[in-house]
Parts: C-alpha cells; structure tokens; sequence
C-alpha cells in the first residue's frame, strides 16, 4: 500500500508539471501568478516571503487577476518538489546512508538523504470574485504518507472607508497563524524549510506548529487602510465531523477539549520602499494527554508578539522579522498521572532573523542569519534523559544559530545551503542527553532543492 501511495504522487506531480511547462509564466506559487499576469516578484521577496502586494492579495482571498488578457485558460494547480541532504557534525549513527523513501519504512525516517523530503500539489487560485483558496496536499517521503497541508479557504469583500479601504473577509484553514500575511509567525516563518530528520529540540509552545492540520476552523478578519489588522478564529480537534476534511490523511494525535480561540492583531505601515509591522496573537487551548479524550485535559495559554520590517528596491531587498512567545503549561492531568513533575511550567522562545538579497541576471542571491532561543522551567518528567533527544538536567533550555545562503534561479527554482549551530541543546552545552552527547554534535548542514512547476 505503501508502494501505491509513492508512485500515485510522482505520477500526480509529474502530470501537473506536464500540464504546468505549457504556460509562458511559470512561477512561484505558478497558479497565482497565471492568475494575476505577474511574476513571482510582485508577491514575494523570495518565496514564501511576501510583498506588500502580496499581503494584499492574500488578503482579498487570491482572487485579483486579469480576466482581460486573452490566452488560454490553465486551472489553478501548480506542484513542488523538495530535495534534500542532511548532515549532522557528529552522527554516531543516527542518521543512515540510505535514500528516503526508497529503503523501509522505518529505515526512511532517519535516512541523510531524502529524494522527495516532501512533494506537493497545490489548488491555489480564485474560485468565484470573491471566493478563493491556498490548498496543498503533500507527500512526506521520510514518513511516506500523502496527507492534507496547510490550507486557507477565504472569502473577502472590499468597501471604501472614508479616503481609505475597508477589507473583511471569512477563513476556513487548518493552522492557527496559516491565516497571515507576515513572515514573523509561525507557520510563514523564517526557517521556509529545515531538516526533517536531524534532531530538534524537545520544546516548542503549542502555537508553534503543535496545531498544524491537527485542526480545522473558522475565522474573520479585517484589514483597514492597509494600518490595522485584526483576526479571531475559533478551532477544534479534526479527528470527526465537519472539520475532518482538513486533517486530510492525518490521524490527529493532539485531541482537544472544546473549542481553541485563536487571536491576532497588528499595526502597519507603508511608505516609499519600507513597510513595517508590529502585533500580537495567541490562543487557549485544552489539550488531552496521550492522545485520547478520556482523560481530563492540560491548560495551555500562549501570547505572542512580533515584528517584521522590509526594504525593497530592486535590485536590494531585505528583510528583519521575529517574535516571542510565552506559553503557560497547567498540567491538571498530566500531573496527577506521573507525567509531569510539576502542576504548572512556562516556556518561552524566541526567533528573530534578517535577510538580504541581491537581484542579478544570473539570479537572486543572498542569504539569512537567524537566532532562536527556548527557555522552560526544570520538568524532569517533561524532560527526561533518553539518548540524543532526551535532556539530563530536565531542562528544556535550547538556543542557537541559523546561517543559509540561497539562490533563485528563474524565480522558481530555490537551492539553499542552511548551517544550524547550537550553543545549547535540551538544556545543556555539554552532556545533555545524559548519554555524552554535546549540544554541539547537533550541528547540521542541510543542503536543499526546492522545485516550483
């Protein structure tokens, strides 16, 4: 069965790119750009990166195009294809030299190379004038599971608003923070695309992709005068009834209780080349431990602030983002079954990084530095020792460094050379498994093709 699920996408990848090599314009994300007459440029720095045009057309539901322009007609799908390598400084025989997901099943899932990391096809593109949608179903070749991705479904309108512009519009996604239009959030932030089998840290806030096609939603959200934003959506565990169509292949194992409000809302400016953005967001969530409802659920409550300021003037472009998060963990009941130490904990994190490109013929070429840092109170039950993932000292204190050189070639075709230092590693820099595994020995190099059609 496995088997049919890898060649049915290679086969659907390679009919959509068929179908695709046809247009003039083939670019990122193809469909929209088909759509709109443009080239990835209007909408994005360097993908997924957006513009302040590209911001606005994501908020108008990617229904702007062109219906005046002759030519054929092309539906809105559009396909990638990532490649990828990693390598970590000390690999002590985590990471195999097998090719994913070419080897077993459970031989792929810690394989260096993996040829697809992930395929996709896309439904990008406007439905009705005021009606449309960003939806990409992915094949994970080191899992080797086709399942539903990151979806947003909008419907908007646009009304004057004295001098100014009024939009709202209505969401149906499957990821708080899939809804937005900076790249200083979660889901659209800074790594675009990382390592899907080097080690990562043990802690992450629940808003940070614990959420991610676990759920499906409903939100609203209105833009004014291009100044304030603001967005409320409410979401529920995708595993029955309405919202399962958007956990799509997934089998949720992040069951809540009751409805998860999510929040956000940010002040911007545009003026000349520059834009700027500063705001908010978070949820509450009731989250079950073990992955069934059958036991009483664990508190948790994040809020998030963040940042992001763009220079763009062709041939410069260049990008400052980050956010900071605080989460606070009540564990009512994991606690009283043994699996966490302590009745509450926090956990911050916190990113930030810059980016700058340089347009040439040959193609755009730049790079990114980054810095990330998580901090939690001490769980030696949260944070055991286990060799490599584990935490000695029940810490889940984690930082480092992200260094990536990337090149754009025709605006479609994305290489990157990503370099992770880690200064510290589920709480500690030496040692930190409790098995004599230094934070140091996970730094990764990652080398990766990143295919548009």
């Amino acid at each position: 069965m496995a088997a049919v699920k890898m060649k049915l996408v290679f086969l659907c990848t390679a009919l959509c790119a068929l179908l695709l090599v046809w247009a003039e314009n083939v670019f990122a994300v193809p469909s929209f750009a088909r759509q709109t007459g443009m080239d990835c440029t209007a909408c994005h720095t360097v993908w997924p990166e957006l513009t302040a045009f590209g911001r606005t057309f994501k908020l108008e539901g990617y229904t702007f195009s062109t219906e005046s322009e002759s030519g054929r007609w092309y539906p809105p799908l559009a396909a990638m294809f990532q490649a990828s390598y990693t390598s970590l400084k000390h690999n002590n025989g985590i990471l195999h030299k097998g090719v994913a997901p070419f080897d077993d099943t459970e031989q792929s899932a810690a394989d260096k190379t993996n040829m697809p990391q992930q395929a996709s096809l896309f439904y990008a593109g406007r439905i009705t004038d005021h009606l449309g949608a960003f939806s990409q179903l992915t094949y994970d070749g080191t899992a080797n599971e086709i399942a539903l991705d990151n979806t947003d479904i909008r419907y908007a309108r646009s009304f004057p608003a004295g001098d100014n512009q009024l939009v709202v519009g209505a969401t149906i996604n499957n990821s708080p923070t899939v809804e937005d239009i900076w790249s200083s959030t979660p889901v659209w932030g800074f790594p675009f695309a990382s390592s899907a089998v080097a080690p990562a840290p043990a802690a992450a806030a629940l808003i940070d992709g614990g959420l991610g096609q676990q759920v499906g939603g409903l939100g609203v959200y209105a833009s004014w005068a291009n100044l304030l934003y603001g967005a409320v959506s409410v979401y529920r565990t995708a595993d029955h009834g309405i919202t399962r169509p958007l956990a799509a292949g997934v089998s949720p194992d992040t069951i809540t209780d009751g409805a998860v409000p999510y929040w956000r809302l940010a002040l911007s400016r545009q003026w000349d080349r520059h834009s700027f953005e500063v705001g908010t967001y978070g949820l509450k969530a009731d989250v079950y431990p073990g992955g069934t409802d059958t036991d009483t659920p664990d508190s948790f409550t994040d809020y998030a602030f963040d940042a992001q300021y763009q220079f763009i003037a062709a041939p410069h472009l260049f990008n400052l983002s980050g956010t900071w998060i605080h989460e606070d963990q009540d564990w009512d009941g994991s606690f009283p079954a043994g699996g966490a130490a302590n009745p509450s904990d926090t956990l911050k994190s916190f990113k930030m990084n810059a980016g700058y490109f340089y347009r040439a013929h040959i193609g755009t070429i730049g790079g990114y530095l980054g810095y990330f840092s998580t901090e939690g109170d001490t769980d030696p039950l949260l944070y055991a020792p286990d060799p490599v993932d584990g935490s000695r000292n029940g810490s889940p204190d984690s930082n480092g460094f992200i260094l990536q050189a990337t090149y754009l070639w025709k605006e479609k075709y994305q290489f990157a050379l990503q370099y992770t230092i880690y200064d510290k590693f589920n709480g500690a820099d030496k040692n930190y498994d409790g098995y004599g595994r230094d934070a140091g020995d996970n730094n990764t190099i990652y080398l990766l093709a990143w295919l548009m059609f």
